[in-house]
């Protein structure tokens, strides 16, 4: 008798070792599973939380990149007026950017007029310049600066982000602290606002080339915009 009881409590042990194991399955399942196609319901791109912090993904081929153009990024450097107060920029440090910033002040480019850049001699240029200019061969001068003090410049460059597609199918990028995330990017002749979006939530997971997606995007059969124009 006392060994038929104990086969039975063996027998019971076993079957809620056995139940606790498929329990704790299933509360992984729930959390993430597996997917052959990494997207956001029809979405190619899409973004994963609001505002600064938030992440773009996109879908491609495996392994592949997707340019992204992010426009005009905001670049910080300095550079020592001359002795009547001048900053020379070149053509090529000012690029395509329509604006830049001088000590935080802002100059449209478009609005400067046209003038020779006169000699400065003793701390005065030969011929009166009271206002920001461009030279004939596509320089920038800043004028009014204090001699020999460094100004702060922020000239923005022309910025097309490479995202390399993961093993899954998806690729991300974010903004920074020197970058923020852009308003809008595009991609090809398509433009993307980051606000129209669709919100996954919660990002997909890329672990030895085989993708999971949330359980929360299981239930999203719901068609979604793209976000793009």
């Amino acid at each position: 008798m006392q060994h038929t009881n104990l086969s039975m409590v063996l027998k019971d042990m076993k079957i809620k070792g056995i139940l606790a194991l498929l329990v704790g399955v299933g509360a992984i399942g729930s959390n993430i599973g597996p997917a052959a196609a990494l997207k956001y319901g029809n979405a190619e791109v899409y973004r994963v939380g609001s505002g600064s912090s938030a992440v773009i993904y996109f879908h491609g081929m495996s392994s592949s990149s997707i340019s992204a153009d992010i426009g005009y990024v905001s670049k910080i450097s300095s550079k020592l007026a001359g002795t009547c107060g001048e900053i020379v920029l070149s053509g090529s440090t000012v690029g395509t950017s329509p604006t830049l910033k001088v000590n935080s002040t802002t100059v449209t480019l478009a609005s400067l007029p046209t003038q020779l850049l006169p000699t400065c001699t003793s701390g005065s240029f030969a011929e009166a310049r009271s206002a920001n200019f461009k030279t004939p061969d596509g320089k920038v001068v800043l004028v009014g600066n204090t001699a020999g003090t460094s100004a702060t410049l922020d000239i923005p460059k022309a910025t097309v982000k490479t995202v390399k597609i993961n093993a899954c199918g998806f690729g991300s990028f974010k903004g920074s602290d020197s970058a923020p995330l852009p308003s809008a990017f595009k991609i090809g002749s398509t433009t993307y606002s980051v606000s129209a979006l669709p919100n996954a939530m919660d990002a997909p997971k890329c672990s030895s080339g085989v993708g999971y997606v949330p359980a929360t995007w299981l239930g999203a059969t719901a068609a979604l915009g793209t976000g793009g124009s």
